[in-house]
């Protein structure tokens, strides 16, 4: 791979590892709103916003009623959320994995072709059920937070790069 590319592998990896620690979601409370406009003028009353990393962390906390009814919005019927919420720590890992494995082997057709393909896939599978899904809740509203969405773009722009690198490879040959 070239030194461009690896230079942008590394912004896109640096891009989603601090995303991961920006809110993912902004949770407000549509019952608590009319309190909160009688006293603040605003409509809603913000309750939190949470990152990837707080996932876990509230999911397995003595209070996570809140985060498992936001993980029930994104994921119906999961079972054992809060032991899985511990997945979504691999999320930074996997851009660091595929960094490496780029910059090692970057010149591997096959290796651009995987990258291609996983980080193209996690966009929009994941963009796919990000707009698909009803947000509209009576009592929570969960709108989405640019955290999440950079983390997308990033593994789009890790799969475009792949991409690329897999033509470049197979027109040099």
């Amino acid at each position: 791979m070239n030194k461009s590319n690896t230079l942008v592998m590394l912004v896109l990896t640096i891009v989603i590892f601090v995303s991961f620690f920006l809110p993912w979601v902004r949770v407000e409370s549509q019952a608590v709103g009319v309190v909160a406009k009688a006293l603040t003028g605003k409509k809603q009353a913000v309750i939190d916003n949470i990152s990837g990393f707080q996932v876990p962390i509230m999911a397995n906390s003595a209070d996570a009623r809140l985060m498992m009814s936001i993980i029930q919005i994104f994921n119906p019927g999961v079972t054992n959320a809060d032991k899985k919420s511990y997945l979504i720590w691999l999320i930074p890992l996997l851009a660091v994995v595929i960094f490496i494995v780029s910059y090692f082997l970057g010149k591997n057709k096959w290796v651009n072709l995987a990258i291609g393909i996983l980080g193209c896939a996690i966009f929009f599978v994941a963009a796919y059920k990000l707009k698909t899904i009803d947000l509209d809740k009576l009592v929570l509203n969960v709108s989405i937070a640019p955290g999440l969405w950079l983390i997308l773009w990033g593994y789009l722009g890790m799969g475009l790069i792949g991409g690329i690198n897999f033509i470049k490879v197979i027109k040099a040959k």
